[in-house]
């Protein structure tokens, strides 16, 4: 039986202990499947979008609904927080929040939530971030799947000005606000603390100028005709007029009603007018009847923005802006400080001196503003217009360039007013639009008189004309005030002068009477004529000459004002060409304006029966043959030709072409410049035809011409240390080879020995060289390897070609340089009479080593007589004579005269006194009857005085016997052995002779 026991207790032991393990296999599955929502349950958001699985920002309401709850009104239900997942994404462990209670679902919800039933309401304000779900009723599941759940997220909100100060008008009353969270679009609310009206709120965050309205007349997508252009103050006057069709719903956002209908006559809807370019913020105003609505607005559905704000108009003071989304708890706050506007200016310099027809060079420092209107002269100079500038930039300043010769003229507007990084505006040339509140111009009344009744009232211009009727002839050469203004009202005073509101700075721009001076010449190395476009660049590489080597750059240097304005207008490339250069077309056209009065001509002495001259081919010539650069400042112009092209010519380049360049500004006797109607253009009385340099007065002596003279000559170098026709190289280890050349300083230059053929050991050597100031050039060489008189040639070489070669030879040393000295000149200082024939001789002296040949030259006043080559080896000398020379061409004065080598000259004075014209009958007054003969105390007859009896012939210290003392005696004519002279003279000249003899002795 025991047994029997046993084994009954243990089968019922079994039993129990499976049935516990099935109650807890059946207790698990009951568990495992509660994992859901009820069928027909939500947690619904404001709008009745389904939040379970999803995320709702912090603030935002939830609201259960469904089967769970329907019919449970006043259960209670437990919202818990879920601390942890399993592997299956159930929740294993939540914590207890708060409890909530089930209401019926009636009209206090909101309607997108439903209606009839009941409801859970689960206000977010309080929950930290994190997944949350209710349980407690119906099928709600005690742990349910975390798809079941809701996320709860914090927004974040951002709201900062990029400036902590501002003015209350001008362009520093604009800043930046910077709007920003981590939630794609939303709505905000924002307010002052009840210090700015929502009408002040919408001023401030609408902002720009004009409503944009693309090409085809549309506003996002609505037609808008260009006379129904939107201002941006008619934007903010639509927001306010509509908000009746703002309210705010239940989430405490703003909400649009009737958004898509257009807004009375103004062609737009409430909606375009949120999404426009002007509104950034999507600003509306709220519904009187919404609470506060009266200093609050709504920023509707917006995303990141950030975008210019205005306190234009806000009263000064601190302001601290609330930033507040509707449907969450997210904020932030905002300050400002609003100052009044402390408008200064200052121009840079006091007085800007220019002169008239070129352009001047303008800078207004700007504090506390970045714009400002300048008004240029006045009714005592009789031009005014007036400028809207601004600091495009944000560097504190504006600068432009005005261009004095079209300044108040029907010329090209864009040549008149020119900035590179600012923005400027003439009310004469093309209007002001830029401008954020328009110039106003008033009488002594105050009443709107508009720009042409200023000028009116100025008697500047007359009733229908306009303001660019104003002058009659370009601006002329006097002073004109330049005046800055802090706002935009100009008045005309009670004694009919011009008032600036709100004067900042006054300076004085002084244009005076432009000309025509100096012409010189420069060369620099072969290049093409716009190698260098930069004006300094081109002065780093000239030197000064007259004598140009053909490829070489030919610049022309000439002092001219007055013609660069006119120059800006001609050009392609406009204020451009002041710095890049201009074409040489450009100076053509200016030639050809026949009124203008300027007169440019460049061109060789080549001209014959047949024949123009060669000339400077302004009108063909591109950039690369001629560029013509200028300082505008210094009034200085560069024309820059390569001489290597042809195309830079009007005909065939001579050698050696000798070149006149002149610069003629002309003027009229009987008329000045006036413009020939409503052109720029005019002439003398107005008569484009006739020339009348625009800034001359008539008369017969105003013209100013201006010439310069110079040479383009083939490409030549001589050497130094030459006897006779070798260059002489002294063996050594460092012989040098030097010389002068024609070429450019600057060019690529060489110099090159080669032996001769049978020399050994033969050499070939090639030293670059540089081309100094002056002209010369020094190359060292190592031939100490070679023998005394090895031959060879040594040549010049310029960009790897020959220029000049000559025969070399070794020698042990280098004889001294070949010197022409100069001595015994006679006659020295003379007296003749206009139209004698003289003679002339000196000795010259080679005191050299080195046999050469130059040039001796006899000169008078600085020009060439006479001259002949002479050939002299080391220390030999010979006299040189020139003889029969002629002075009928010289004018009664004093002239130096004197005879000249290429090393050195002597000179003396040669008075040239005038002919006898009167009527005297060639013989002196002896107070007897004239018979023609000298006065020699006796009988005159007709025969000079010797001391004896008069016989009629010279004195020749012998008993006179008739012929002339000459050794063998006179024949009664004239003595020519010193043509041009007398007795007198010649005993001068023996006297002359003695006391030189006697210096050199001593």
């Amino acid at each position: 039986m025991t047994n029997d026991n046993n084994s009954t207790r243990k089968k019922a032991n079994a039993v129990f202990f499976s049935l516990i393990v099935v109650l807890s296999m059946v207790g698990v599955g009951f568990a495992g499947s509660a994992t859901a929502l009820g069928t027909n349950d939500d947690y619904l958001d404001v709008n009745g979008d389904e939040k379970q699985g999803g995320v709702v920002f912090q603030g935002q309401d939830l609201y259960l609904v469904g089967d769970s709850v329907n019919g449970s009104n006043g259960a209670t239900v437990n919202l818990r927080r879920v601390t942890e997942y399993n592997d299956s994404n159930a929740v294993t462990n939540s914590e207890q929040v708060e409890q909530l209670t089930v209401e019926a679902l009636d009209s206090d919800f909101p309607s997108a939530v439903g209606s009839g039933g009941q409801v859970v309401e689960i206000d977010t304000d309080d929950l930290e971030a994190g997944d949350y779900f209710v349980r407690g009723v119906g099928d709600l599941a005690v742990n349910p799947q975390q798809s079941e759940t809701f996320e709860v997220t914090v927004q974040d909100l951002s709201a900062e000005f990029d400036d902590e100060e501002v003015t209350d008008e001008g362009a520093n009353s604009v800043t930046e606000l910077d709007v920003s969270s981590d939630r794609g679009t939303y709505s905000t609310n924002v307010s002052a603390n009840g210090d700015l009206s929502e009408t002040e709120l919408i001023n401030v965050l609408v902002t720009g100028e004009n409503v944009d309205v693309d090409s085809n007349g549309y506003i996002n997508g609505s037609t808008i005709t260009p006379s129904d252009a939107v201002t941006v103050q008619d934007l903010r006057n639509i927001l306010v007029n509509v908000r009746g069709n703002v309210s705010v719903d239940d989430a405490g956002n703003p909400t649009l009603e009737s958004s898509s209908t257009e807004i009375g006559d103004s062609n737009i809807t409430l909606d375009e007018a949120i999404a426009t370019d002007a509104n950034p913020f999507g600003a509306v105003v709220y519904n009187t009847n919404e609470e506060d609505a009266d200093e609050k607005v709504g920023l509707y559905q917006q995303p990141d923005t950030a975008a210019d704000v205005s306190f234009a108009g806000v009263d000064t003071g601190d302001y601290e802006f609330n930033f507040d989304v509707g449907d969450t708890e997210a904020s932030d706050n905002a300050s400002i400080t609003v100052n009044e506007q402390d408008t200064t200016g200052d121009f840079s310099q006091g007085v800007y001196t220019q002169t008239a027809g070129d352009v001047v060079n303008m800078t207004l420092e700007l504090e506390d503003t970045d714009d400002a209107y300048i008004q240029v002269g006045d009714e005592e100079s009789g031009f005014v217009d007036v400028l809207y500038v601004e600091d495009d930039d944000d560097d504190g300043e504006v600068t432009f360039q005005v261009n004095t010769r079209l300044l108040g003229t029907y010329g090209p507007d864009d040549d008149v007013y020119n900035t590179e990084d600012d923005i400027v505006e003439s009310l004469t040339h093309g209007g002001i639009s830029d401008a954020d509140d328009v110039p106003r111009f008033e009488d002594e009344d105050g009443n709107g008189i508009g720009f042409n009744g200023y000028l009116e009232q100025l008697d500047l211009i007359d009733s229908g004309e306009s303001p660019e009727d104003q002058l009659v002839r370009p601006l002329q050469p006097t002073s004109y005030e330049v005046a800055a203004n802090g706002n935009d009202l100009f008045v005309v005073n009670e004694d009919d002068e011009s008032e600036l509101d709100n004067e900042i700075d006054l300076a004085t721009l002084e244009l005076t009477e432009p000309g025509v001076g100096n012409i010189q010449t420069w060369t620099a190395p072969s290049d093409n004529a716009d190698a260098d476009t930069d004006l300094q660049d081109v002065l780093d590489t000239v030197n000064q000459t007259s004598e140009i080597a053909e490829d070489d750059r030919l610049v022309i240097q000439a002092e001219a004002t007055g013609i660069y304005g006119h120059m800006v207008a001609i050009d392609d490339d406009g204020f451009d060409a002041l710095n890049n250069g201009f074409s040489a077309s450009t100076l053509d056209t200016l030639d050809n304006r026949e009124g203008e009065g300027v007169n440019i001509e460049i061109e060789a002495d080549d001209a014959t029966g047949n024949q123009d001259a060669t000339s400077l081919d302004l009108a063909g010539a591109s950039e690369s043959d001629i560029i013509v650069l200028v300082d505008n400042d210094s009034g200085q112009m560069f024309i820059v030709v390569d001489t290597s092209s042809s195309d830079a010519f009007d005909g065939t380049l001579d050698p050696d072409a000798e070149f006149t360049a002149e610069i003629e500004y002309e003027g009229d006797a009987d008329n000045r410049f006036e413009f020939n109607g409503t052109s720029v253009l005019g002439g003398a009385g107005g008569d484009s035809t006739e020339a009348a340099f625009p800034y001359f007065q008539a008369g017969d002596d105003v013209t100013q011409t201006s010439t310069g003279d110079f040479t383009i000559a083939e490409r030549d170098a001589t050497f130094d240390n030459m006897d006779g026709e070798e260059v002489q190289v002294a063996l050594s280890e460092s012989a040098t080879v030097s010389g002068m050349t024609n070429v450019a300083p600057g060019s690529d230059a060489s110099v090159r020995i080669q032996s001769a053929e049978g020399v050994s050991p033969s050499f070939v050597e090639t030293s670059d060289v540089q081309i100094n100031s002056d002209g010369t050039f020094s190359a060292e060489f190592d031939v100490s390897a070679q023998s005394v008189n090895d031959t060879g040639t040594v040549s010049f070489r310029v960009d790897g070609s020959s220029v000049a070669d000559s025969d070399m030879r070794i020698v042990e040393t280098v004889g001294e340089p070949a010197n022409f000295a100069v001595s015994d000149l006679n006659p020295q200082d003379v007296t003749v009479t206009s139209g004698d024939v003289i003679d002339v001789s000196a000795t010259v002296e080679n005191t050299g080593e080195n046999e050469a040949t130059q040039t001796v030259t006899f000169q008078v006043g600085g020009n060439t007589i006479a001259e002949q080559d002479v050939t002299l080896d080391g220390g030999e000398s010979m006299t040189v004579e020139f003889t029969d020379i002629d002075t009928s061409s010289l004018d009664a004065g004093d002239y130096e005269h004197g005879v000249f080598t290429d090393d050195d000259s002597q000179t003396a004075t040669l008075t040239v006194e005038a002919a006898d014209t009167g009527g005297d009958d060639g013989a002196s007054d002896d107070g007897e009857t004239d018979d023609g003969a000298s006065d020699d105390g006796e009988t005159d007859d007709g025969a000079s005085d010797d001391g004896e009896t008069d016989d009629g012939a010279s004195d020749d210290g012998e008993t006179d016997d008739g012929a002339s003392d000459d050794g063998s005696g006179d024949d009664g004519s004239t003595d020519d052995s010193t043509p041009g002279f007398g007795a007198l003279v010649a005993l001068v000249a023996l006297i002359a002779a003695a006391l030189l003899a006697t210096r050199r002795r001593d």
